[in-house]
Parts: structure tokens; C-alpha cells; sequence
């Protein structure tokens, strides 16, 4: 069953997704009927259905992956008032949890609620990221349920890439990050989760925007996207309240306008990235000090949540506007933009305890030996979904050599926990004495996703598909691939560094077709293909 749903800007494909398995049931006669494929249509017989038999029977199903939608529930038959509590969840835990159990909540998209149902019905019920489902009968009477499938919401594009090489583990890593950020491009825009924070974050939105250049080419969901942000911000404050999002909101814009060679789009909105950097250069004195006269809170100093409030924010804040003057001065001289790199430039030597505040700075034009050394202490110690593409391509330019086994230490670990999509954050630490998402923990184990997370994401709060958890698939194409994409495919550059894999192959959409690349013992072949 397929259904699209086409806007002038968008098409969205509604597909039935049957379930893998029943995790769970009880009270329930013929449970296995929900396990087949039949036509999707009430009807009168009674026969291939299942049975909630009193009050109290449930069923736990689990469709396999990550999804966003809901389910689509078809009933032959009901006997007086039927109410169904249905409970998705990321992990098999957390469809078990109530409302405020381990911080579980129905912010942004309810994942846990009461609904009716009626005598021979086709119900489609809940909008969130899930993978399992929870079905309980709260009612006396006897249910006949022909049907609970997951109706799962996926954007259609008119190009879609891919990268693949001869590293099998690599390659799943890949193929998660892809899916993840596709997950996230909803109704037209990018959402940072699709079960918490459906929002357009302007930080969270540069390594959506990126990756979604090399899957999909330009694309409306970017555009979307920043005009957004630009129509619910005037240009005298914050993008989302935070100074450094204004920034973020200049390097989007000019990365994908290079990128993708939509000189029309930057023309539109450059006299607002110019305001923003004006604003960005009127709150920074000639000795570096920066105050935001526009604001005042603890988010004034924000690159990611671990370093909020703390003295490396201020560093990684002025490393972030310095990348944002350069990336404008790409595009269009701006002497507002010269006099804020160089107001900034003591910031680069200032020492800092976060690998990612290392990383921006590097991103802003520190060049000092021994920072490789800083960003690998540890391996993957240190990381975070948010920050990972970023100080793994700081990494390479300050020379490092362990980058892919890094990564794949990083990403493979979520990937050994259950994962189907990246989360919004992940530390090595939560491995120890922890199980898998697909699994119920067992007595003196730790919850991965109910017993961990912090700030505003503590507990099954935690989104498990974040779009900003994608960026491995850009430091991949960027760095393993070697591409610098100019001009929509105009121009380009292929450096690979393959790190010991043997193969590569990529199909990048660009503006005049595809960009088709083969690497086999070093040596590379590229071609632009109508």
C-alpha cells in the first residue's frame, strides 16, 4: 500500500509497514492473524482476525526499524464502548513506560494515549518516531481486529545518491545515516527529530543541509527550511534565541548556495546574513571581548549542550561566528566580516578542555601541532552525535590518522545497541552494563535509552533518530571520497584519503545529473552523467 501526498514543494510517501514481531501478548486468541497480509478493508467475516478477549489483553509489536507515522488499525467487530491505551516507543522499554516514568513524555508528538475505537472501523492513529507499539484494551468488551499496521511518512525526491564501499560495517553506517536524515525531512521542511523537536533548529540544520546536498541535490527542504527561520526572526535578534544560530544561519546559506550554485537564493538573503554579521561585529570589542547587547541568558555563549555554561563556550562561540565571517567572505567581500576575524583570532590559541571546542577552533583557522593528538586521546571518548563530523574533520585537517576507526567505534556502538537511526546524543560510556533498545533490560542492567541522556534529552525524553547525528555521511564524502562540490557540480575536486578501505563507489545528484565515482587499489575514475 503506497499513497503520496503531493504540496507544491514536496511529495510525501505513505507506506504500510507490516511487523516483524510480536514481542508481547496476553488475552488475545489468534494473535498470529496480525502477522499476515490481507486486504486492507473492513469486512463482516470474522474469519483471519485476532481476538482482545477481556479487558487488560495487549499486544506489543515491533516493525523492525525506526519509522515515522503511526499505526492504521481496521476492526471487524466491538462490543459496546472500546477505548485502546496505545504506547509507541523508540526502544521496546520505552513503549512500556508511562507519561513521567525515566522522564518519558508526549512533548511535541503524544506517543501515549487513550483512543476510541469504533464497530467496524480504519483507524490511523498517533504522528511520531517509533519502532514498537503497545496495545492495551482498557474496556470489559470483547475486540475483533483484522488488521494493525505502521503507516510509515518518507519524502520523495527526484534524485537520491548514495555512497558505498568495500567495508561492509562502514557501509551500515552509511546506510543509518542516510536513513536517519531522511526520516527527518518532513512536510517540507527538516525536522531535527521526528519524535521530539520537530522544529527547525538552525545549529542542528548545517550537517542536515550538507548531506542532504550529496543525497538529493538541491532541494526545496533547505530553502524551506532557512526562509523559515529568516520570516520568524528579525534581523535586530537571535535566530531561535541564540547568537550563535544567527550564526550557523550564515553558514548554512552560503554552504549550500556554494554547493549547490543557487547564486539566486544567496542574492535573496544576503542583506540578512550582512545585518547578522553587522550585529556579530557591533558586539564584539577591538580587544575580542563579546557581548550581545541583543541578549542576555546562559544561551548567550552556546556551541553544544556539554560545554553550555562553561568557560569553553565562549571559545567555541567565537570560533562558530569566525567560521560564519569566512564562509560569508567565500560568497561576497564584507568588511564587517574581516574585522570580526580578526577581532576573534586570539580565541584560536585560547586552550579549551572539549575535543569539539578544539575542532571549531580548527574549523576557524587554527593550525597547531599536536591537536590531532588532543582529538583522538581516547578514541571516541569525548564524542557526541551533534559534534562528530565536525571533530572528526578537524581531525583530518590537523593531520590525524585514526579517523575511521574512530567513527566506526563511535557510530558501530550504536549500531551493537539495536540501532536503525542515529541518535540524539551517545556517549562510549553508556556501553557499560547497558543492553540493546530491542531488548528489556535484564534485572542489574542499565536502560540505554531510559537510564541515560542529559539537559533537555534525560531519559526516553531522548530522541533515538536525530537528523544532526547524520554528519558521518559528509565527513565520509568529504574526506574518505575526497569531493569539494562547487557550483552544483559545475566544478569539483576528488582527493580521496581511503584509510584502508580497498573500494568506493558514489553517485552524487548535481545540477546538470550525476556526479558517478568509482575508486578501485587507488585508482579513481569520475564522470558527470545526464
Amino acid at each position: 500500500m503506497l499513497e503520496y501526498w503531493k504540496d507544491e514543494d514536496y511529495i510525501i510517501e505513505k507506506k504500510k509497514v507490516m511487523p516483524v514481531s510480536i514481542r508481547a501478548f496476553d488475552k488475545i486468541d489468534c494473535v498470529e492473524e496480525l502477522m499476515k497480509e490481507k486486504s486492507v478493508c473492513v469486512s463482516f467475516s470474522n474469519d483471519y482476525v485476532a481476538k482482545f478477549t477481556e479487558k487488560g489483553a495487549y499486544l506489543v509489536l515491533d516493525y523492525g526499524k525506526e519509522l515515522c507515522g503511526g499505526i492504521r488499525i481496521i476492526t471487524r467487530l466491538t462490543q459496546g464502548e472500546t477505548k485502546f491505551r496505545i504506547t509507541f516507543g523508540e526502544s521496546l522499554s520505552e513503549c512500556y513506560s508511562s507519561i513521567g516514568e525515566k522522564n518519558a513524555t508526549n512533548d511535541h508528538s503524544p506517543r501515549d494515549f487513550v483512543a476510541d475505537i469504533s464497530n467496524m472501523s480504519d483507524l490511523t492513529l498517533g504522528q511520531t518516531g517509533f519502532r514498537f507499539v503497545r496495545i492495551e484494551l482498557l474496556t470489559k468488551d470483547v475486540v475483533w481486529v483484522k488488521n494493525i499496521f505502521a503507516v510509515s511518512t518518507l519524502p520523495v525526491f527526484e534524485k537520491e545518491g548514495y555512497i558505498k564501499t568495500s567495508d561492509e560495517e562502514l557501509n551500515k553506517i552509511i546506510d543509518t545515516a542516510a536513513y536517519t536524515l531522511k526520516l527527518n525531512f518532513q512536510n517540507g521542511y527538516i525536522w531535527d527529530g521526528i519524535k521530539r523537536d520537530r522544529l527547525v533548529w538552525c545549529g542542528d540544520l548545517h550537517q542536515e543541509i550538507v548531506n542532504s546536498v550529496y543525497l538529493y541535490g538541491a532541494n526545496k527542504n533547505v530553502t524551506n527550511s532557512l526562509s523559515f527561520l529568516r520570516s520568524e526572526t528579525p534581523a535586530d535578534t537571535w535566530m531561535n534565541n541564540i547568537p550563535s544560530y544567527s550564526a550557523w544561519w550564515v553558514i548554512n546559506l552560503c554552504d549550500y548556495c556554494k554547493m549547490t550554485g543557487d547564486t539566486t537564493y544567496f542574492e535573496n538573503n544576503k542583506d540578512y546574513a550582512e545585518a547578522i554579521m553587522k550585529n556579530f561585529d557591533a558586539s564584539i570589542l577591538d580587544d575580542g571581548t563579546i557581548y550581545f547587547q541583543l541578549s542576555a541568558g546562559q544561551m548567550d555563549f552556546f556551541l553544544d549542550w556539554p560545554t553550555c555554561g562553561k568557560s569553553d563556550a565562549v571559545i567555541g562561540t567565537a570560533a562558530i561566528i569566525m567560521v560564519a565571517a569566512k564562509s560569508y567572505l567565500q560568497m561576497e567581500d564584507n568588511e564587517n566580516c574581516r574585522a570580526i576575524i580578526q577581532k576573534l583570532k586570539p580565541y584560536l590559541d585560547k586552550p579549551c578542555e572539549f575535543k569539539q571546542i578544539r575542532a571549531f577552533q580548527i574549523l576557524a583557522g587554527r593550525n597547531v601541532d599536536g591537536d590531532a593528538l588532543f582529538l583522538e586521546k581516547g578514541g571516541a571518548d569525548g564524542f557526541s552525535t551533534f559534534m562528530a563530523y565536525y571533530i572528526l574533520t578537524a581531525d583530518a585537517m590537523a593531520g590525524g590518522k585514526n579517523m575511521l576507526s574512530i567513527l566506526k567505534e563511535y557510530f558501530g556502538a550504536m549500531l551493537s545497541r539495536g540501532a536503525t537511526s542515529f541518535w540524539e546524543d551517545f556517549h562510549m560510556d553508556w556501553l557499560e552494563g547497558s543492553g540493546r533498545i530491542d531488548e528489556i533490560p535484564k534485572e542489574g542492567q542499565k536502560d540505554i535509552h531510559g537510564d541515560y541522556g542529559a539537559f533537555c534529552y534525560e531519559g526516553f525524553r531522548h530522541s533515538l533518530c536525530h537528523g544532526w547525528a547524520s554528519g558521518v555521511l559528509s565527513f565520509i564524502v568529504e574526506y574518505m571520497l575526497g569531493l569539494k562540490l562547487v557550483d552544483g557540480g559545475a566544478s569539483y575536486e576528488i582527493t580521496p584519503h581511503m584509510m584502508g578501505v580497498e573500494e568506493l563507489e558514489a553517485k552524487i545528484p548535481v545540477k546538470d545529473g550525476w556526479l558517478s565515482v568509482k575508486i578501485t587499489d587507488g585508482k579513481v575514475e569520475s564522470k558527470i552523467e545526464k
